[in-house]
């Protein structure tokens, strides 16, 4: 059943108004970031030993520090709600199975920044207008360290595209990765949990736009260094679930 475009959004305002099914479904969302946040974390952490210089190391701490930041927030607002937030992460698959990275290789770090960190602050954005307000709150300032992130991963894109050897490596990677991200940032783009999130204000769009407003953006950029979206046939072997609209943006880059 559609979402009812009339309905009342909700303007939960603590841990205690968050009841019944609206609570469940904020654990959940909680526990996917929360998930992303710390694997994230940990990948720039592990980045530090194989960036090639003092610049990328420093970024790479930096960005490790806010990672961790973004994720203790997440877990301050899952042991608000009750949930034992080590218990959570405790079920969590290590990192290198999470995002299906290789940590010895810098291409490999830089294709991550790239790729997963835009596709975290596309569903920030949603978060950051959720009728949850503890969460819509916390999530501005977690946007605004992402965007940081996410430019420094065009920059990287730009340098490798002017070396041909470590941008063939970055377009392999980068086919096997971004399967990967759609399955673990997006999830499946249609269905009930999609519409109960639509019809409370967990989010404000639907999963297919939020999945579209990302892989459009990364278009741009990935036309300026000519790098181009895996087969919509190689993308669905490896689990990724997308929708028709979706499927024409990668087509539209082959």
């Amino acid at each position: 059943m559609a979402p009812d475009a009339n309905a009342a959004i909700p303007d939960i305002r603590s841990a205690d108004q968050a009841t019944g099914d609206y609570r469940d479904m904020l654990v959940r969302l909680l526990t996917r970031q929360i998930y992303a946040e710390t694997a994230t974390a940990e990948v720039f952490g592990r980045s530090i030993q194989v960036a090639p210089t003092w610049r990328d190391k420093y970024l790479a701490a930096e960005f490790a520090f806010e990672e961790a930041t973004h994720s203790q927030m997440v877990a301050d607002l899952l042991e608000d709600l009750g949930q034992d937030s080590e218990a959570i992460l405790a079920k969590r698959p290590d990192m290198m199975s999470f995002w299906g990275i290789d940590l010895e290789n810098w291409v490999h770090i830089a294709c991550f920044n790239f790729t997963v960190d835009r596709a975290g602050s596309h569903q920030i954005m949603e978060y950051e207008k959720s009728s949850y307000v503890p969460w819509a709150e916390k999530m501005v300032e977690v946007l605004a360290d992402e965007e940081g992130h996410y430019d420094n991963g065009v920059e990287s894109l730009r340098q490798f595209a002017n070396d041909e050897e470590n941008f063939s490596e970055f377009q392999r990677v980068f086919n096997d990765l971004l399967p990967n991200t759609i399955k673990a940032a997006f999830g499946r783009p249609l269905g009930p949990d999609n519409d109960f999130c639509l019809e409370h204000g967990l989010k404000r769009n639907t999963s297919e736009d939020v999945l579209n407003r990302y892989l459009t953006e990364m278009k741009g950029y990935m036309v300026e260094t000519e790098l181009k979206f895996p087969p919509v046939a190689h993308l669905e072997a490896k689990g990724a679930i997308l929708p028709d609209s979706s499927k024409d943006i990668v087509n539209s880059l082959q």
